[in-house]
């Protein structure tokens, strides 16, 4: 089984663009931190970020209602992918595609919530989203 459980903040905006079959497509990190103390009793903060994918409907809405710094609650899977850099060596990278995400209230951040919390993940017509087109070859995508 491949399921991921995430809940952190949002290090930037989401990055949304379109495949060439006109699927919405948005891109983001989440940083997730722990607490723990050093070998000297000092307590320290590791972050790890953690590369994010969305696609479709659920794509536009987190890019609307999720500015950076928002607390995002997530499940997915993770993927795992291989590309080659622009000086010819072969990498490899994690991610997680998600698939559903939570409204999580925090005194913090999200101050434009949507009222419609009983299906969070589906937008309404006032919801859509007047981007450029981006054409991106499946190829070329990170996974």
């Amino acid at each position: 089984m491949n399921s991921v459980n995430l809940i952190g903040y949002l290090g930037k905006d989401f990055e949304v663009a379109y495949t060439g079959e006109n699927k919405c497509y948005a891109r983001n990190s989440l940083a997730i931190s722990k607490k723990f103390k050093n070998s000297k009793g000092n307590e320290e903060t590791q972050t790890s970020w953690i590369p994010i994918a969305i696609f479709g409907k659920t794509a536009e809405t987190a890019y609307l209602h999720f500015p950076k710094g928002s607390l995002f609650a997530c499940s997915g899977e993770l993927v795992s992918s291989t590309y080659t850099d622009k000086d010819g060596n072969n990498r490899s990278s994690l991610s997680v595609i998600v698939h559903k995400f939570y409204w999580v209230n925090s005194s913090k951040d999200n101050k434009n919530i949507s009222q419609n919390k009983e299906n969070p993940t589906q937008s309404t017509q006032e919801d859509k989203i007047n981007l450029d087109f981006i054409d991106i070859e499946s190829e070329n995508m990170p996974f």
